[in-house]
Order: structure tokens, then C-alpha cells, then sequence
């Protein structure tokens, strides 16, 4: 009795003085199959021991953590150990605060409760004095028609250096040279029918070129650096569902460029970009993943969304000229030639957001596309990760790991969440 007394003191004691740290979590808990299977792993070695466990987690949309003690008393100092080992994995993964989930067998989360998150402020574009030149633009120029096309944007870290490429001529010349080597390449393989890609014009007939400097610095930065990019422009309304946006980011990256749908970077201050040509190569190859390519029905694809062969003379293997990838015979299996992206437009064009960002596949029913659609979905379900449906993936999506299990279009608190992991 005596020892039952002192040991439910200690807990009001702690709950008293230690209010910040010992506070029950409320709320919806993202990837809570991993939290759930920790906190029974750690519950049984607590058990083992004869020991008392305290578990606290944190939780966001781009990521998952949390901490334990393992102690003979439930008291402060316990509480105090495993919240600060959970803020440990949480100021890298989760950037928000941690919570307590569970003491022992006694779970005190609030599953049906409002989460306790805190509030994280949208990041927005930085507009300094200095980046403010003539001939600039900080926000995408009004259209000049309603159609689909390509917006392009000269993207720089909050520390990086503003090479002025989107003003001094750089950018603008490399693209519309990449869009003659379009032309020139869709003749040879469509026998007389040239193709070009539909770019976003301004009224004044210049390519629109937008400057966005992120507000973070590069060492902050997702080792692939589109991890970030993509949830900054998304939240910065660059998400228009008729566009794709293109960067040039001007950064160091292990990648040459990266890319999916709706959006793609070529990395200025990448090795691999060390001249003009190779900067062209790698934008023609990205804007093929960027339109859902390479699909896994064309013939010789691979799983990967690249040539199961090395192929280096085509754009999907960072050459020039267009493969089957553009035209091909397979019933039911996109070709680049139908993009809603080039001009003159295909007679039954297919979007690329709709095959890869909503499911929505329509006449595409090749069998190796269901069968990898079958497969993701399989997979999602039991809480492995598969972004293969068939093509390159969505960018501006996450994956609903604890609802549907489904990949699903961002929204604000999961495009924030993913925007602050690194």
C-alpha cells in the first residue's frame, strides 16, 4: 500500500513540476504502424526487466520519432530522459515537438483529440533589396493563353550566389536552343511532323522566367534537393495543375538533375553540368521524367523508369536524339508524341497529372502498367514504400501512410512537413 501511495505522488509530483514535458499527445500519429511497433518492442524489453516504460512520440507528415526510458521509478527524471531522447530524432525528422504516448501498458495519447502540433509558418519566397533587378520577376507573369505549358524558374538557396541567369540572357538561350534540338529531333522520328515544347510566354513575347531564392541555406537542404524545392513551390503557388514547373537551380547536388511530375531541376552547380551541352542533355532527359517516363510498357524499359540498356545516343539516356520512348506500337502504353506538353498538340493527347499525381490512367491499360499499379497498391497497403505505378512519380504528393494508404496530392500541413525535412 505504502509503496502504491509513493509511487502514484511521484507521478502527480511529476505531472506538477514537469507539465511541459509529460503532456499527453492528441491527434492523428503519421507513420504510426513504425511508432506502434517500437513502443511494443520496447515495452516487451521493459517487461523483461521488470522495468517501468515511459514512450513519448512526435509526429508530422515527413517523418516519425520518439523516446523511451526504461527505469525502476516513473518519476521526473525518467519523463525527462525519454522526452529528450525523442527530441533528438525529432528536431532532424519531424521538426515538432514530442509528447507522451504511453506509460507501461497505459496509453494516454488522445487518438480522437486535436493534434497538438505546432504551428509552422508557410515559407515563403525570399525578396531581398539586392535581388531586386530590372528585367525580374518574383512571381509567375499572367499568361497569354489558357493552354498547358512549361513555367521555368532560375531557384537559389537563401546563402546562394544570384548568377543572374534568368535575367541575363543565359537561361532564356539554353531553353529555346533545347526547343530547336526538339524540333529537329521529333522531325527525324515522326517523319516530318515537328514537335516543340508548349513554353510559358510573357505578353512581351520573352520567355517567363520567375527568380525564387528559397528560405533556406544549402546545408539545410535534402541531400536530393527536389525533396524540398518541390513543397516550396508547391506551397508558394506554383501549382498550377495545367503547368509543370522547370528549375534551374543553381546549387550543388549529388545529381545532375531530378525530376517527376509536375516538376524538374537541372542543378547548375552540379559536376555533371559542367558546360553547355551537358546542361542541355540533362533538361531533355529530366523533361521526359517530368512527363510521367519512361513508362515501364515501352519496349526496353526498366522498373526504374530508365533503359534496362545503357542506351546514351536518346534524351532518356542523356543523349539527343528521341527513342521509343516518343513513338512506339504498345496498345494501352503512353508515348511522349501525345504530351499535352508539346505543339502542335496530338490529336488524343494524354496530361501527365492525371496518369501519375490523381490515378487517373483511362485508355493506358497496358498489362505492365496494371501490373505495377497493382503492385504499389499492394505494397502501400502493408506498409512497404513503392512509388513505381508504372512511370516516373508525383512530386507534389505524400503518401497517407495511416489513412487510405494511398499516395495522395499535397496539402498544406503535409507539403509543410515535407518542405522542413532534410
Amino acid at each position: 500500500m505504502k509503496k502504491t501511495l509513493l509511487t502514484l505522488l511521484i507521478i502527480l509530483f511529476s505531472s506538477s513540476l514537469f507539465a511541459e514535458v509529460n503532456e499527453p499527445g492528441a491527434g492523428k500519429i503519421n507513420y504510426f504502424a513504425e511508432q506502434l511497433a517500437e513502443y511494443k518492442k520496447q515495452l516487451e524489453k521493459a517487461k523483461k526487466k521488470k522495468k517501468n516504460l515511459i514512450f513519448y512520440i512526435s509526429t508530422s507528415g515527413s517523418g516519425w520519432a520518439n523516446g523511451q526510458s526504461i527505469s525502476k521509478e516513473i518519476n521526473d527524471k525518467a519523463h525527462q530522459k525519454a522526452y529528450k531522447d525523442c527530441r533528438k530524432y525529432a528536431d532532424k525528422y519531424t521538426k515538432q515537438d514530442c509528447f507522451l504516448y504511453a506509460i507501461n501498458d497505459n496509453v494516454v495519447w488522445d487518438y480522437d483529440g486535436v493534434s497538438k502540433l505546432k504551428k509552422v509558418a508557410s515559407p515563403k519566397i525570399i525578396v531581398s533589396p539586392e535581388d531586386k533587378k530590372p528585367g525580374r520577376f518574383f512571381e509567375d507573369q499572367p499568361d497569354v493563353n489558357d493552354d498547358y505549358q512549361i513555367h521555368f524558374i532560375y531557384i537559389i538557396t537563401k546563402d546562394g550566389k544570384d548568377r543572374e541567369w534568368d535575367i541575363n540572357g543565359k537561361m532564356e538561350s539554353i531553353l529555346l536552343e533545347m526547343n530547336e534540338i526538339m524540333a529537329r529531333e521529333t522531325e527525324k522520328k515522326s517523319k516530318g511532323t515537328s514537335k516543340k515544347y508548349k513554353f510559358d510566354y510573357r505578353k512581351d513575347g520573352k520567355l517567363d522566367i520567375t527568380f525564387v531564392r528559397l528560405s533556406k541555406n544549402l546545408k539545410e537542404l535534402h541531400k536530393y534537393r527536389n525533396q524540398n524545392i518541390a513543397p516550396f513551390l508547391w506551397i508558394n503557388k506554383f501549382n498550377n495543375p495545367k503547368k509543370m514547373y522547370y528549375t534551374f537551380a543553381d546549387m550543388a547536388s549529388v545529381d545532375g538533375g531530378e525530376a517527376g511530375v509536375p516538376m524538374g531541376s537541372t542543378y547548375l552547380g552540379a559536376k555533371y553540368n559542367n558546360s553547355k551541352q551537358q546542361i542541355l542533355k540533362i533538361t531533355l532527359h529530366e523533361l521526359h521524367h517530368a512527363q510521367g517516363g519512361g513508362f515501364i510498357c515501352v519496349p526496353g524499359m526498366g522498373k526504374n523508369a530508365h533503359w534496362k540498356s545503357k542506351d546514351k545516343k536518346t534524351q532518356l539516356g542523356h543523349g539527343l536524339a528521341l527513342g521509343a520512348t516518343y513513338i512506339h506500337n504498345e496498345g494501352g502504353c503512353p508515348k511522349l508524341v501525345d504530351s499535352v506538353y508539346l505543339t502542335p498538340t496530338s490529336e488524343d493527347p494524354y496530361d501527365p497529372f492525371k496518369l501519375i499525381c490523381l490515378n487517373e490512367w483511362g485508355k493506358y491499360n497496358h498489362p505492365k502498367l496494371v501490373k505495377a499499379r497493382e503492385q504499389q497498391t499492394k505494397d502501400l497497403k502493408s506498409g512497404k514504400w513503392n512509388q513505381g505505378s508504372g512511370g516516373s512519380n508525383c512530386k507534389f504528393s505524400y503518401w497517407d501512410y495511416d489513412g487510405s494508404k494511398e499516395i495522395k496530392p499535397f496539402n498544406k500541413e503535409q507539403a509543410l512537413g515535407a518542405y522542413e525535412s532534410n
